[in-house]
């Protein structure tokens, strides 16, 4: 019997009627005249047995390949199917080619016997892919030969059918059906014989071409077999019941080639609507499942009957027992059920089931039976499930949202609203269930005062309006209605209050704001008259800048002029003075070389005065050149110490000095060292106790030099105004020392032009520092000198 013992109840008819033609043969070979009849069939058979066993061995053959085409043909008849549901759209007309996959896929449920392949073949007859279960021994290409042999002879069959108007090779493809051509059978290379059949494939145009291999036999080749042999020995006894035999053979083999072609179709189609038959034999607790059935839950058939103990394990332990829904169904007396479960299925997962069947007595054992069929809603559940999910999430989101909103259906039925609209209108609970009418909700809401109600938008065919409204409480509402698809429609009431507020106040502002904006219109022309004033200003200013800078180049070169004429006449004033201190011309009484000494000091700081004056001249009008080389700083420093010590110590005053030997830098040596002289003849000038230091060094990529001293310092706020040309501190101390004030802004102009600058630390009775700093380009003699060496370490001269 074949594995769909389900189907018995299609062919049970088959089943019932051999008993009787059985029973009415032992009748009639009981009889005398029939056991003649039989003696004489045998002797016949004794003498026709190699044309009698000829006769059975060839139509047993022919049987075989007679069945083995109607299979293919049912199985091509499948595959075929499968591919045009695979390549077509969803109900919309549209259809892809093919691929090997989608072959692979169509061939292969239920699994391919051995022997049997498909090939695709395209409308250019080209093989686009095959999938089969070849004997080791016959090569693909052969396969793929035969294929391409019966598509071309498909081809021409349609090309004679073909109306002589038909135009694109689609159009020919879609004018003709997708009938299957006949078997052809050819011999193979490998030494097999193969069975092929094809049919075109619609829309495309394209082939599906089955093919079965066998191996070739003679139809004589079984008379060797022992089988043959009994079967010949035995003939002479057996020779009726063999006729009979083949007669009864015969008549099973065609009700068995029915019964294959109903169990095929029916398998198809239950595994291809995810359904499945089963049969629970309640008095022996066993249950018979559809192949669909395995392959819904991913199991393998072991067996060919369940027990009720292996279904029991697979079902969810939340619901009820199946047993007790059959011992409920017997009970009851109900004929039919509908009931839906869950099964694990190999993967451990859960799998809707909905039963539908009835109680049927078997009308040979008389027994009951649950017979029915199962349809996998596992999808269907998900879909439930995800959609439930999802209008409880809307729920949520409108319930979450500010505004108030509600949905009617196209009766005017409440859908849904949330609780802001069940409190905008004071509605209760009960009326506001899905369903109710729109009428039966206004009349138990209580419908707020309005105090004013304007329009914003409404158009021609009132599907969507917008309006505004204010309360009596002042607030101020947006309510927006629109239909939907469905001819219902949404209402959102959104509270704007704060919006109308803000609105206000922009009005207030822009009001504000225009007032603002005149009264800058008149202050912009205030500021262009001012602006009209102040260009008069600047250009006055610029003339007066010019004039003044005109009168300082005349000022400078005044100056030059001048010196240069004073400076002639003191040369022999020096020189006559220092004449008669020397008594050159005779002796003099000591008043007279006091007067000289006077006269050769007021003119030597008249020269010196002199000098500075052509200095600043040079410097301002940008004539001094400084001439740059590499010096040793130490010497000059050195020297410049030598020359004030005289000066310190006249004033009893402590000269130190602390700097590396050698301390190399490109500077103008002589240039150095009148501002080293100015910054010490300063220092010891205003101090009249304590110690000058000079202190020179690296640091980091400068050069410095400081000078400090502890005078009478100078003023925080007096200290900007220093460097500036004949600039003193003035207070009564400094004006006893003289002096034209020029040196320290001819020593911060020369350190500038070294590209370096001059600054000054002071504090009033502790005393003042001057730094320079100058660019280092060489570094040499001791890098790690500190900036300032720690106190004791300086050397006293």
């Amino acid at each position: 019997m074949p594995e769909a013992r389900s189907e018995e109840l299609f062919v049970r008819d088959i089943e019932l009627e051999r008993p009787a033609l059985l029973g009415r043969l032992a009748a009639v070979c009981k009889a005398a005249p029939a056991r003649l009849v039989i003696n004489v069939i045998v002797a016949v058979i004794i003498l026709t047995l190699l044309a009698s066993l000829a006769f059975f061995v060839l139509g047993n053959h022919r049987a075989e390949h007679r069945q083995l085409g109607e299979d293919l043909q049912l199985h091509l008849s499948l595959v075929h199917e499968r591919l045009r549901q695979a390549i077509m759209g969803a109900g919309n007309g549209t259809w892809r080619v093919p691929t090997a996959e989608d072959l692979q896929a169509a061939a292969t449920r239920p699994v391919l016997p051995e022997g049997r392949a498909f090939v695709l073949v395209g409308p250019d007859l080209r093989p686009l892919g095959m999938a089969g279960h070849l004997p080791a021994d016959v090569p693909a290409a052969a396969i793929r030969r035969v294929a391409l042999a019966v598509a071309a002879d498909l081809q021409n069959q349609q090309r004679q059918k073909l109306p002589a108007s038909t135009g694109t090779r689609l159009q020919a493809a879609t004018a003709l059906d997708a009938a299957l051509t006949d078997i052809r059978r050819m011999p193979l290379p490998s030494g097999h014989e193969a069975m092929a059949q094809g049919v075109t494939l619609l829309p495309w145009g394209g082939h599906v071409v089955g093919v079965h291999v066998t191996p070739v036999a003679s139809p004589l080749a079984g008379l060797g077999h022992p089988v043959a042999v009994v079967l010949f020995l035995g003939a002479l006894a057996l020779g009726t019941v063999g006729l009979v035999m083949n007669a009864f053979a015969r008549e099973m083999q065609a009700g068995e080639m029915r019964l294959s072609r109903v169990s095929s179709r029916l398998n198809a189609a239950l595994m291809h609507g995810r359904c499945g038959l089963w049969d629970w034999d309640l008095a022996r607790g066993r249950i018979f499942w559809s192949r669909s059935m395995y392959e819904m839950l991913g199991l393998e058939k072991i067996g060919e009957y369940l027990s009720y103990g292996e279904i029991a394990e697979r079902q969810h332990p939340a619901e009820r027992p199946l047993a007790d829904l059959a011992e409920d169904l017997l009970r009851s007396g109900a004929e039919g059920f509908d009931h839906e479960f869950r099964l694990r299925n190999a993967e451990g997962q859960w799998v809707w089931l909905r039963a539908r069947g009835a109680v049927v007595t078997d009308p040979v054992s008389g027994e009951p039976h649950l017979v029915g069929i199962a349809i996998d809603i596992t999808d269907q559940r998900k879909a439930a499930h995800a959609q439930k999910e999802a209008e409880m999430r809307l729920r949520e989101a409108i319930e979450a949202i500010s505004e108030s909103f509600v949905l009617w259906d196209a009766e005017s039925r409440l859908v849904m609203c949330n609780s802001k609209y069940m409190q905008f209108h004071s509605l209760p609970p009960s009326a506001c269930r899905p369903g109710t009418p729109y009428e039966e909700v206004m009349k138990a809401a209580k419908k707020p005062r309005v105090k004013k109600r304007q329009s914003l938008h409404c158009d021609e065919n009132g599907e969507e309006m917008i309006i505004e409204v204010q309360l009596d409480d002042g607030r101020w509402l947006q309510i927006n209605e629109r239909r939907i698809r469905d001819r219902g429609f949404v209402s959102v009431g959104t509270d704007i209050t704060e919006l109308k507020r803000q609105q206000e106040r922009l009005e207030r502002s822009e009001a504000e704001l225009k007032a603002t904006v005149e009264a800058l219109e008149n202050y912009r022309e205030i500021l262009e008259q001012q602006r009209v004033r102040l260009l008069d200003m600047v250009d006055r200013y610029t003339k007066e800048k010019e004039k003044a800078q005109e009168a300082s180049r005349a000022k400078s070169e005044f100056l030059a002029s001048m010196s240069h004429e004073l400076r002639t006449p003191l040369n022999p004033i020096i020189g006559l003075a220092q004449a008669m201190q020397q008594e050159i011309f005779g002796p003099l009484p000591e008043k007279y070389r006091e007067y000289a000494a006077d006269i050769e000091r007021s003119a030597l700081h008249m020269k010196a005065l002199i000098e500075d004056i052509l200095d600043m001249s040079r410097i301002e009008a940008k004539q001094m050149k400084l001439e740059f080389v590499s010096a040793d700083l130490a010497e000059t420093l050195a020297e410049c110490v030598k020359i004030m010590q005289p000066e310190a110590a006249k004033k009893k005053l402590a000269l130190v000095h602390d700097f590396p030997a050698p301390l190399m830098a490109i500077v103008d040596p002589m240039k150095m060292k009148q501002v080293v002289l100015n910054l010490l003849s300063n220092a010891i000038k205003f101090t009249e106790k304590g110690e000058v230091r000079l202190e020179a060094g690296h640091h980091k990529d400068r050069l410095f030099i400081r000078v400090s001293d502890t005078g009478i310092g100078i003023p925080p706020e007096k200290i900007g105004k220093l460097g500036q040309p004949f600039v003193q501190v003035a207070d009564q101390y400094s004006r006893a020392k003289g002096g034209s004030g020029l040196g320290l802004a001819i020593s911060r102009s020369l350190v500038e032009m070294h590209g370096g600058r001059l600054t000054i630390e002071s504090e009033v009775g502790k005393g003042t520092t001057v730094t320079v700093e100058l660019p280092c380009a060489e570094r040499h003699g001791d890098s790690n000198s500190p900036l300032l060496p720690p106190p004791g370490e300086a050397r006293q001269t």
